[in-house]
């Protein structure tokens, strides 16, 4: 989904950069990126920076960065996390920063991705899907970044089954309701799925069309 948003915000000649700060992986993706994450984000915004800018923290274990890293007996730099993100925050005129699994992701001991988010500043997207079970996670999120402060732009829910059944049809409906945030888009299941297609569906989607106004209407102004 950060992929699509990526390639979207580019085509409407944002300068987009883009982060992963955190990875996790069984192997390394390829020479020039540790992460596959990091390399289809860059692809999707056509951006040349560096590995170590775009994805700062790699650990080749699958697991939360916590476990990963006291398994690899190692410890994650949070402040190196925090000049690469400033370098392309002042860089690129917009940042998409994609997470690592869900907002309570342990980091360190006493640092989770809702830390991370908050020390960034950042708003977020919640990314959730309309099977069994996304009413209680997505509202455990959303609680959380509630009680926290943190701003939620939306939520996008990916993968609607070409024929839902009811359940999953209403699964949106039911989320928006009882929270009181807004969906942003219903992404059906898409065959041969890639960023080009995410991002051209979203970029139908009048709320997105608003939020890339927003942008490029700052850009008019700076």
């Amino acid at each position: 989904m950060a992929c699509g948003l990526a390639w979207l915000l580019r085509k409407n000649k944002i300068k987009v950069g883009i982060m992963k700060p955190l990875a996790t992986s069984s192997k390394t993706y390829s020479r020039n990126y540790k992460s596959q994450d990091t390399a289809i984000l860059a692809k999707a915004a056509n951006i040349k920076e560096p590995d170590y800018i775009l994805n700062p923290v790699f650990l080749p274990i699958p697991a939360s960065p916590l476990m990963a890293a006291e398994i690899l007996n190692t410890t994650v730099d949070l402040k190196i996390v925090t000049k690469k993100f400033n370098f392309l925050k002042k860089k690129y005129d917009f940042t998409l920063v994609e997470g690592i699994g869900g907002i309570m992701v342990p980091i360190t001991t006493r640092f989770s991705l809702l830390d991370l988010i908050r020390k960034m500043g950042l708003p977020i997207i919640i990314v959730s899907s309309p099977k069994l079970g996304s009413i209680n996670h997505t509202i455990l999120t959303i609680n959380t970044c509630k009680e926290t402060k943190i701003p939620i732009i939306g939520v996008i829910f990916n993968q609607m089954p070409k024929h839902p059944d009811i359940v999953e049809s209403l699964t949106p409906k039911y989320i928006e309701r009882l929270t009181e945030v807004k969906t942003i888009s219903i992404v059906p299941f898409m065959d041969k799925c890639n960023f080009k297609k995410i991002g051209s569906y979203l970029g139908r989607n009048q709320i997105i069309k608003n939020l890339i106004s927003g942008l490029t209407d700052k850009q008019c102004m700076d």
